[in-house]
């Protein structure tokens, strides 16, 4: 399993990227998101997608340079329509305009459709966190994708509908809440197979079914059931609804503007303080959320970034 650093994997991801003649300020959106995951851990968020953006580009599925429309719009809130341009331009857009709306209206919200799949949510949350704003994202497959069987079920009805927030704390990495509603990301399944190695049992409905199972039971299936409404329903993308619907995200961007409540400083002592409490207990290794991810990006840093033989050679044969 070949080691690489960021820098190298970023260049093989553009080299790809210029021969399909992706505008250059897109292709590297697009690859600053695949390769951040890989940075922290993410792997079933990163350089593993390259393939399937290119897959989708010769089908014709993915749109490089197409207009990100304004549906609707009010000071504090839009409507966007992606046009089925790259994920994860579409998504840093969209947290961008949720930004510069937060600026002025302390709360704002933007809904997304006809967006390619974004990849990881956290990274988009961290743009909110790094402008001292508290970023939430959802999606869903955007009515497809539909692996995740409800509560009690043993169908696919749901995607595995994965929510972010990040928390800014001053001079402090945040906390990066990022997470499926299902028992785990579908692409981690993917790393198994690929690695060689055995799905847990508890994962999935039986062991001959790829249907995922909702995390914590009910509780995850609920949280997915409103996942799949803000994104799917409020966005118009819609919600989970078959095989027939074209996989996608819907995407639910709310920022926060912290300093407009109670001021930034204020909050983030209070942040830092619970934190801080929160890893008091003793004789417990006690990580945050996000904690985990920093962690691994610092050792990464250092070691480079371990990519499993199935990815590599496919990276190759790109």
């Amino acid at each position: 399993m070949p080691n690489l650093t960021a820098k190298k994997l970023t260049q093989l991801c553009l080299n790809v990227f210029q021969k399909w003649d992706v505008p250059a300020a897109e292709a590297t959106i697009v690859t600053r998101s695949m390769v951040d995951a890989n940075r922290v851990g993410h792997d079933s968020h990163g350089v593993i997608h390259l393939p399937k953006y290119v897959r989708e580009l010769e089908a014709g599925l993915i749109q490089p340079g197409a207009p990100l429309d304004t549906v609707k719009e009010s000071a504090s809130i839009a409507v966007l329509d992606g046009h089925w341009g790259f994920g994860p331009v579409i998504a840093t857009r969209a947290v961008e305009i949720a930004i510069q709306k937060a600026r002025h209206t302390d709360i704002s919200t933007v809904a997304v459709s006809r967006c390619n799949e974004s990849g990881r949510l956290g990274g988009y949350a961290c743009l909110a966190a790094d402008a001292e704003m508290l970023g939430l994202l959802m999606a869903n497959d955007h009515g497809g994708g539909t692996c995740v069987a409800p509560y009690g079920g043993t169908e696919g009805r749901l995607s595995t509908n994965p929510l972010a927030c990040a928390v800014p704390i001053k001079n402090q990495e945040p906390i990066v809440l990022d997470m499926a509603t299902s028992v785990v990301a579908s692409g981690k399944m993917r790393l198994k197979q690929y690695r060689g190695e055995a799905l847990p049992p508890e994962w999935r409905v039986n062991a001959d079914s790829e249907v995922l199972l909702p995390f914590g039971g009910y509780k995850g299936f609920g949280l997915s059931v409103i996942v799949d409404i803000l994104a799917g329903a409020l966005t118009g993308a819609g919600c989970s609804r078959g095989e027939d619907a074209r996989v996608g995200n819907g995407l639910f961007v709310m920022v926060l503007n912290i300093a407009n409540f109670r001021g930034f400083p204020g909050f983030s002592e209070e942040i830092a303080r619970f934190v801080a409490y929160l890893k008091s207990e003793k004789c417990a290794d006690i990580r945050v959320p996000g904690e985990r991810g920093f962690q691994e990006q610092r050792k990464r840093e250092k070691e480079g970034i371990p990519i499993d033989e199935e990815t590599w050679q496919q990276l190759q044969e790109l």
